[in-house]
């Protein structure tokens, strides 16, 4: 018998996408799955999507929340009854190649805790289709940990879904999500990474992934920019205990989550200027984040610099403008200087 891989679906008000995604996965080339779907409360026809489909495909098991839990904690709902060999959590509006699993499977070996892969991303607005790649390839198909190659941290990402795990390295490492609404995958990543003894990086794409559908999470994950300080309080804490090297990596990457997400917040005006101020200077240790010999984060550093050197309305002209244009009106990212030298002349 072949390992049994867990696909944790969570299902919340995806009746568009559902079909697609459940389509990519029961037609598997591999066939040894189990599809476990959280229905977390859904207000839409995706139950009856699921029970339809749970009727055709024996594979299908269906849980239901008593209560909505959010992303984070549906997911540790499925880990827990799951009884495969390998866990995949997908999310419920994106799509596999049909050969993911195959492929995957086949790159496990007897040691091997996660395997984390590339994707493909389908823009809803421009319609563009990118191979989201690594910015550098030499460590792809080695058996490698951040201890023994901490520059592997800026290939592993935050996202759940571009990484399949042993179910057993899971359990053993008590690797559940936190009980955030929002922005739980951060502080899992990191946990993830440290416990792991040997990730292996491959470069197919096997992973379809809906980037700025509407209903984007830009607005919903500023609201939540608290859980980001909260991950930096703890990575600040735990890093003391680790080598330098990967100590670098874990709070470079900590440092430039909490960077962006407060920049954003502060945008859609979730943070006054003078917090977000508060926050770098507070829980950022500079000279740990302009160490970038492991993991480059020059945009957020000279954004940590910006914001401490400029007063609101000139960082807005500098950042914001741009930020709102790429995300609400891609299609005006081009025009972008000339819409900024009009802002300018306001």
């Amino acid at each position: 018998m072949r390992p049994l891989v867990s696909v944790i679906i969570p299902v919340y008000n995806v009746e568009k996408y559902l079909r697609q995604c459940l389509d990519s996965v029961i037609n598997q080339t591999y066939k040894n799955l189990e599809i476990i779907c959280i229905n977390d409360c859904t207000t839409d026809s995706s139950d009856k999507i699921l029970e339809e489909y749970a009727k055709k495909d024996p594979r299908i098991i269906i849980k239901n929340n008593s209560q909505n839990l959010g992303l984070g904690l549906s997911r540790n709902e499925g880990i827990k009854i799951a009884k495969g060999d390998f866990v995949h959590c997908l999310d419920s509006d994106d799509w596999l190649e049909l050969n993911a699993y195959e492929i995957l499977v086949n790159y496990f070996r007897k040691n091997t805790d996660a395997i984390r892969f590339t994707y493909l991303s389908h823009n809803e607005i421009t319609h563009k289709i990118e191979h989201i790649n690594y910015p550098y390839t030499n460590l792809l198909y080695k058996n490698i940990n951040i201890y023994d190659n901490p520059e592997c941290f800026k290939l592993w990402s935050p996202s759940a879904w571009i990484k399949i795990y042993r179910r057993d390295f899971l359990i053993k490492n008590n690797l559940f999500y936190n009980d955030y609404r929002c922005l739980e995958d951060i502080e899992y990543a990191m946990r993830a990474a440290l416990a792991a003894k040997n990730i292996i990086f491959i470069k197919e794409a096997l992973l379809n992934y809906r980037a700025m559908r509407k209903g984007s999470l830009l607005t919903k994950r500023t609201s939540f920019v608290n859980n980001i300080i909260q991950d930096t309080i703890w990575a600040n804490k735990i890093s003391k205990n680790l080598p330098i090297n990967t100590q670098t990596v874990i709070l470079n990457y900590i440092y430039e989550m909490l960077v962006m997400n407060s920049v954003d917040a502060y945008y859609l005006k979730k943070m006054s200027f003078r917090d977000v101020k508060s926050a770098f200077l507070t829980y950022i240790n500079k000279n740990i984040f302009r160490e970038n010999n492991y993991f480059e984060a020059n945009q957020a550093y000279k954004l940590y610099q910006k914001v401490l050197a400029s007063n609101s309305f000139k960082f807005f002209m500098s950042y914001n403008t741009r930020r709102f244009i790429k995300e609400y009106f891609p299609e005006f990212t081009k025009q972008y200087f000339k819409i900024k030298k009009r802002l300018i002349k306001c």
